[in-house]
């Protein structure tokens, strides 16, 4: 399922538990997609792909 700006989400970024964020900018559309998201409990901006979304 395609993701869109202002979507919420739960990712995957290394840390050991889920985070939760908010997508700022969708990049590459497609199964390729990159995307920017806010943290929403660390407030940071981080950018993820695809593969990294639950």
């Amino acid at each position: 399922m395609p993701h869109e700006e202002n979507d919420r989400i739960t990712y995957h970024d290394g840390r050991p538990n889920p985070q939760k964020g908010r997508i700022e900018e969708v990049r590459d559309e497609g199964p390729h997609a990159v995307y920017r998201v806010r943290n929403e409990d660390t407030n940071e901006v981080q950018v993820i792909t695809q593969g990294q979304i639950d």
